[in-house]
């Protein structure tokens, strides 16, 4: 029998993450992020650290019962020497805004480094939005020093 290779393992951890969010089920995320995992968001927010998203994904589950994403790989490149691997693929999502239904969805760059016990873990990961319903929030606007001007 072949063994699988990085991509078939990160192929599989990343339905792994599919499904915990399909199923709502935040505890099942953590296991799949590096201590210092980084997100930045298809709207620019940006989190840090493997504990405090577990907490926010299931304080999502929580408030938005509607919330669902699913990311499909489209190419994963691994340096096995090093275990390390990027995967690149699209995203889409629903969620409610004010009780409503939206939809949005883009492109996304993960970043994947192998554990010592040969589990692959996301260390971060960055998510662009290209379609959305008029609905959705644009990101916070940046000033010409690189800050975020507050929404009137």
């Amino acid at each position: 029998m072949t063994q699988p290779t990085s991509s078939d393992l990160i192929r599989a951890a990343r339905e792994a993450f599919n499904r915990a969010i399909a199923e709502k089920d935040a505890r099942r995320i953590r296991p799949l992020l590096a201590a210092s995992y980084h997100l930045v968001t298809g709207r620019s927010d940006q989190f840090h650290g493997a504990d405090e998203e577990e907490i926010r994904w299931a304080d999502l589950f929580k408030q938005d019962p509607t919330a669902v994403y699913h990311r499909t790989p489209r190419e994963i490149t691994a340096n096995d020497s090093w275990g390390i691997a990027e995967e690149l693929g699209n995203w889409q999502g629903e969620y409610a805004i004010n009780g409503e239904l939206v939809r949005a969805s883009g492109v996304y760059a993960a970043k994947w480094q192998r554990t010592t016990q040969g589990n692959w873990v996301l260390q971060a990961e960055i998510f662009t939005t290209i379609k959305y319903d008029e609905r959705c929030i644009p990101p916070d606007p940046i000033d010409s020093q690189g800050g975020l001007v507050a929404r009137q």
